[in-house]
């Protein structure tokens, strides 16, 4: 058996929650031994949407990370238990031995992800499983099933699956500097974008197909957009706290030039185009 791994694309999460429902339904009242025992009707999420509202009016988005135990290869909650509970799968699925575990909460604390939590009815620490139960019968687990997007897939590192999912547009794991080594691989995590309208200086009318482009001062490569119809643009996919050279030109006007830092995103307002003589 090779290892399991979670394959999140964000770009594709509609935020519809049908992850948390299918994870409820799935273990509220059921015992799956070893793997697990019941999760609680209320107070615990064994997976999460997480909502992210990015930008200013009138530019606004809203990103939403499926987010669950990592599974990590490096597991500070591993580490942190003295009981030996926590343990890992052949296939690298991380559970917790619902036998062994005394409760005493030092796991909870120590996950950085924040996935973890306690059941004080049963008196033991509970998170994701991965739905081992449903592995071990050559099922997906539920959340992976019940997506109505493929938002979530869940796949053997020798599967075309993996391959093609880290093929290209680079995958990245949720917060690396935890160094966690999380056995979930993500596409489409948010980077700061760098956006504004671009108008005429003196109708202070919108200017569309205006061509925006983005240099990145500390590396090789660069970027260019047009503004919409309503003369916005968006440079998305930027690195954080890079410095950027950026450039508005269109045919007819004054290009406008300055250094944008993008320590987090940046909305640059009105840029305002003068005419040339």
């Amino acid at each position: 058996m090779g290892k399991k791994t979670f394959l999140i694309d964000v770009d594709k999460c509609s935020g519809c929650s049908l992850c948390i429902i299918a994870c409820k339904d799935e273990h509220v009242g059921s015992t799956y031994s070893p793997w697990s025992k019941p999760q609680p009707d209320t107070g615990h999420f064994w997976i999460g949407v997480q909502p992210m509202e990015r930008g200013r009016i009138p530019r606004v988005r809203v990103t939403y990370l499926p987010l669950h135990c990592q599974h990590c290869g490096n597991a500070p909650c591993m580490k942190a238990c003295s009981e030996d509970a926590i343990k890992r799968r052949d296939d690298g699925l991380v559970w917790i031995d619902p036998g062994a575990c005394t409760g005493c909460g030092l796991c909870d604390e120590a996950c950085p992800y924040d996935v973890i939590y306690m059941n004080r009815e049963l008196g033991i620490a509970q998170k994701c499983t991965g739905c081992a139960h449903r592995v071990d019968e050559g099922s997906l687990p539920r959340c992976v099933d019940v997506c109505p997007h493929e938002a979530i897939i869940f796949a053997d590192e020798a599967d075309s699956a993996f391959s093609e999912f880290t093929r290209g547009k680079a995958a990245e794991v949720y917060h690396p500097e935890y160094q966690a080594q999380p056995r979930v691989l993500w596409k489409g995590l948010p980077k700061p974008w760098i956006t504004g309208s671009v108008m005429d200086a003196v109708s202070d009318e919108v200017i569309s197909d205006a061509a925006i482009t983005s240099v990145d001062l500390f590396a090789d490569g660069s970027v260019t957009v047009r503004t919409d119809a309503f003369g916005d643009f968006w440079i998305r996919g930027a690195e954080k706290n890079r410095k950027y050279r950026l450039e508005i030109r269109k045919d007819g006007y004054e290009a406008f030039r300055a250094i944008v830092t993008t320590e987090g995103d940046q909305d640059l307002g009105d840029v305002c185009l003068k005419r040339t003589p």
